[in-house]
């Protein structure tokens, strides 16, 4: 978003694309931004994320790619027809869209009615008119980039341009999703009409935004949501309360973690058990952790701790370590499991390494046919894993590969995988805001408590193994060696700490 000078004042806001996704998601963190920009508050130091940074290096690289390729498809080795728009103006591009050699322009300035932006792609059809297109690293059509092309196409149509009458997005599996603008033009007016009237209703009140203001939305992900939820312990940091339900608590004067766990009234809005559940969790997360009690936690469900299955000596505690960013020779073939990893209840740990389609295929077959093997050994095995991810990858590569299709849904159907999470959700509550089973440790696994130095968390292991190709890619060999050997020690850590949990839910079962 801009102001710029009108008469030597501020003018009213000229928002972006940006803008539109930032407003739609978080009213907030857009209203922070802008005071950022009025000089009425400092910009929210915002936390480091190097998978959210990866991912925007990857998505550069890719526009460049898709550039190069309609580059070459329009005009050849020669370049003709082909418009670099970059140093170019909003009417310069008007200039050269009205030239009937221009065949394509790339990264066309946009000025609409207080909107401004710079569109991707610009493509002459046969009949004529431009289809604005997007390039995006997401493989599926997201609702913030539909807008934000929708906004382009509406900009450039109201300055005189023949648009098509849907916009494109270029997908990162090399797919083109092309949308009727009509089925977007409602959403579109009702998100800008809606943003603008945020932006004007907040100037004008010539004073930074206040956290907790009823008005305006907060998302409680962003850095500026997250900055204010730490600093007055807000509400929104209770595990389980999303944005619609901390708007109720809001509306009912709860806005911090003490004061929903001192109530005891209803809530409009809220289901009677839910406000019991939330309050619960509250108090648990006010309390210190102890070296006696690091996290604290409560049993409110032991019957569902009754009937997870007992132990067998054949028991496997089973992690994936996976990278979304892999890329394979197709713009369609993205994403590689590179690691089955297996620790036995005996304490062998046991890998399955894949590094391409192939290996992963024959990872697959390798684990499975490992597993049926155990099962003619131990019949009442279960393979413990924490969260779903387990069971929809391994049917994922089944289907990706046309392998053990079947096999893995016998297993699957038969009840051999059992999902912690689901136990821990419907059993117990933690004295965190996050139920991942990295901040579920403290209660079980003492003084082998992961290290902070190293692999620690899934986007350090997706680095890693990026980190780990590309000293592979440079014939680095010892590099690369200690880069999988950090994660087969972090893969083995995750499976111990699923058998620890396993057997804290048994125990915590059976004195409940």
């Amino acid at each position: 978003m801009d102001f710029p000078l009108v008469d030597g004042t501020r003018g009213p806001a000229v928002i972006t694309a940006g803008d539109l996704r930032y407003g739609r998601e978080c009213e907030y963190g857009l209203l922070v931004s802008a005071d950022v920009r009025l000089g009425r508050r400092t910009a929210v130091e915002a936390e480091a994320d190097p998978i959210r940074e990866r991912f925007g290096g990857l998505g550069r690289d890719y526009e460049r790619e898709v550039t190069d390729e309609l580059t070459l498809q329009v005009g050849g080795a020669s370049g003709d027809g082909v418009v670099d728009a970059r140093r170019l103006g909003p009417d310069e591009v008007l200039s050269a869209l009205a030239d009937p050699r221009t065949r394509i322009v790339h990264q066309a300035a946009v000025h609409g009615e207080r909107f401004v932006g710079r569109a991707d792609h610009l493509l002459r059809d046969d009949a004529g008119r431009w289809i604005v297109a997007e390039t995006k690293l997401a493989r599926s059509a997201r609702p913030h980039a539909l807008l934000q092309v929708a906004a382009y196409a509406e900009a450039f149509a109201a300055a005189g341009v023949e648009v098509a009458p849907f916009v494109r997005l270029i997908l990162g599996d090399g797919s083109h999703h092309d949308t009727p603008r009509e089925d977007l033009t409602e959403e579109l007016a009702q998100v800008r009409e809606r943003l603008l009237e945020v932006l004007d209703t907040h100037i004008g009140e010539v004073q930074s935004a206040v956290w907790g203001d009823v008005r305006w939305r907060a998302c409680l992900r962003c850095d500026a949501c997250r900055a204010e939820l730490a600093a007055r312990g807000d509400v929104g940091l209770v595990a389980g309360v999303n944005a619609s339900t901390r708007r109720l608590l809001l509306e009912a004067g709860i806005t911090t973690m003490v004061e929903l766990a001192d109530g005891a009234g209803p809530v409009a809005g809220v289901d009677d058990s839910r406000l019991i559940a939330m309050r619960s969790q509250a108090r648990l997360q006010l309390i210190d952790p102890t070296p006696e009690r690091p996290l604290p936690y409560e049993i409110h469900n032991p019957a569902a701790l009754a009937a997870l299955p007992g132990p067998s000596d054949g028991d496997v505690f089973f992690d994936f370590e996976g990278d979304p960013l892999w890329k394979g020779a197709t713009p369609t073939d993205q994403g590689l499991e590179y690691l089955f990893g297996s620790l036995t209840a005996g304490g062998e740990f046991v890998p399955f390494w894949a590094h391409d389609r192939e290996q992963e295929r024959a990872a697959l077959i390798g684990f499975v046919d490992w597993l049926r093997e155990r099962l003619e050994r131990w019949p009442d095995l279960h393979v413990f894993h924490y969260s779903a991810y387990e069971r929809t990858a391994l049917t994922r590569i089944a289907a990706r590969h046309g392998a053990y299709e079947e096999e893995v849904a016998d297993l699957l159907d038969g009840g051999v995988f059992v999902d912690l999470y689901a136990a821990v959700k419907s059993a117990v509550r933690v004295g965190s805001p996050s139920y991942s089973i990295k901040r579920l440790e403290p209660l079980y696994m003492g003084a082998d408590l992961r290290d902070a130095d190293g692999v620690t968390a899934g986007g350090d292991s997706i680095i890693e193994y990026q980190r780990y190709r590309e000293a592979a890619a440079a014939g680095d060999h010892t590099e690369a060696a200690a880069r999988l050997e950090d994660l087969r020690q972090y893969n083995e850590y995750d499976c111990l700490s699923t058998l620890r949990l396993r057997d804290w839910l048994l125990a915590h079962a059976a004195v409940s």
